[in-house]
């Protein structure tokens, strides 16, 4: 974001400075050197330098955090790293941000504030959740379009790394304040790998090479109260932890969300969010998107939920989802697919 726009928008964009480097990457950078990797390699392209981390508060942009995970997860020797990372991440290394979820007081009220402040503890992924009769469902998006600028190749290996961090995250944090350990089941839509044994040891049930990417925890589970919890450090937490800008394709994700009978158009978009059609264009281009492909995802991302979670049929999505009939549903998929 630039000039006025940075005070007023209440999105962030892939080049925005905002990401605190002494927090993620001096962790993460930490539990490379521990394995004797060469500081130099991995932090290539990245227009990152290890001597300003130390030296200074350096501020990073998701595109040069995106570039040092991508580098992170070209190293196959080291198939723990990710969620080793993932599990030391949330509380030790937010001191200013982390009574929002130490002090939560029910897992409910945890899994919440997870995904309302999931831009500041997961840069590079913005957390969803879905609460239903069976529990709850927590879903990961890319908010800058950096997955999309990969080869495919290295775009496989670049969320799942992401993904295996973020979950490990959630989990772990949740255990913690538990003080057991919760019957979480994972779906993820890559191939079982060879390190199997790591996903059941830090996630638990795992189905591989499904639709679509989601966390789960049953219902009953929600109500469970933290004994340690502080109401009044909640309090305080809550009133003094402000609510982190989302990436600018989450923001207009959102804003389909919320009007899915009536989506706004690209002109009424931009309207929406002062600036003209051609600028919004532009801005979607330099995150590797469209209006189009970006509405269709999150149709398609609809869709899914409801046939893989709710067990919908053709007829019934079609019917949510007000099409005409279930040609134009199915035609809708294919378009879907491909935009």
């Amino acid at each position: 974001m630039k000039g006025d726009h940075a005070a007023m928008a209440p999105w962030l964009e892939c080049h925005d400075k905002t990401i605190p480097a002494r927090q993620h990457i001096a962790l993460l950078l930490d539990l490379l050197s521990s394995r004797g990797v060469n500081m130099h390699y991995v932090l290539r392209h990245t227009g990152i330098f290890y001597d300003d981390l130390i030296a200074q508060d350096l501020q990073v942009s998701p595109v040069q955090f995106s570039r040092l995970i991508s580098n992170v997860a070209k190293l196959g020797q080291f198939p723990e790293l990710s969620f080793l990372f993932g599990q030391q991440l949330i509380p030790s290394v937010f001191p200013t941000t982390s009574h929002i979820l130490i002090h939560a007081p029910t897992v409910n009220t945890l899994m919440n504030n997870i995904a309302l402040y999931s831009e500041s503890y997961f840069p590079l992924s913005k957390l969803t959740t879905q609460f239903d009769d069976s529990g709850v469902y927590v879903f990961v998006e890319d908010p800058y379009g950096i997955e999309a600028s990969l080869s495919s190749r290295e775009r496989i290996t670049y969320f799942r790394w992401l993904t295996e961090y973020v979950f490990t995250s959630v989990i772990s944090l949740v255990n913690w304040r538990a003080d057991t350990k919760l019957p979480w089941s994972v779906m993820v839509d890559w191939l079982c790998p060879q390190w199997q044994e790591h996903y059941h040891m830090y996630w638990g049930k795992v189905n591989f090479n499904q639709p679509m990417i989601a966390l789960h925890l049953p219902k009953q589970y929600l109500d469970v109260t933290f004994k340690d919890s502080s109401s009044t450090l909640y309090k305080v937490a809550r009133k003094i932890t402000p609510i982190p800008s989302c990436g600018l394709l989450s923001h207009i994700r959102n804003v389909f969300r919320q009007n899915l009978v009536q989506v706004p158009s690209l002109n009424e978009l931009s309207e929406m969010m002062l600036m003209s059609p051609a600028t919004l264009k532009r801005r979607l281009k330099a995150h590797h998107h469209t209006y189009r492909s970006l509405l269709g995802e999150v149709n398609q991302q609809h869709a899914l939920y409801l046939q893989q979670i709710k067990q919908w049929d053709d007829h019934q999505i079609a019917q949510e989802m007000q099409f005409f009939d279930v040609s134009n549903y199915r035609r809708a998929i294919r378009r879907w697919k491909t935009s």
